[in-house]
């Protein structure tokens, strides 16, 4: 009986090893694969316009920030 669970360990450990060598080997196929590439990488995408400011629209803070929300800005008289 203890043979056969040493058995089983050795068969996991063995069979663990070979999926790390396989994975292994296939990370660094796909990294020379890529290396190669003549196709050059797409653009970033443009940023993002920031929100309108609206009359009387005041930001309010996020939960648990603990930081103060920005004070709504003074109309001109």
């Amino acid at each position: 009986m203890r043979r056969r669970i040493y058995l089983v360990l050795l068969l996991l450990l063995v069979a663990i090893a070979a999926t790390g060598l396989y994975l292994r080997q296939r990370a660094q196929a796909a990294a020379i694969k890529a290396a190669d590439c003549a196709t050059p990488a797409p653009p970033p995408p443009p940023a993002a316009a920031p929100p309108p400011k609206l009359p009387g629209f005041a930001i309010e803070p996020g939960c648990g920030t603990g930081i103060e929300a920005p004070k709504a800005a003074q109309k001109k008289k």
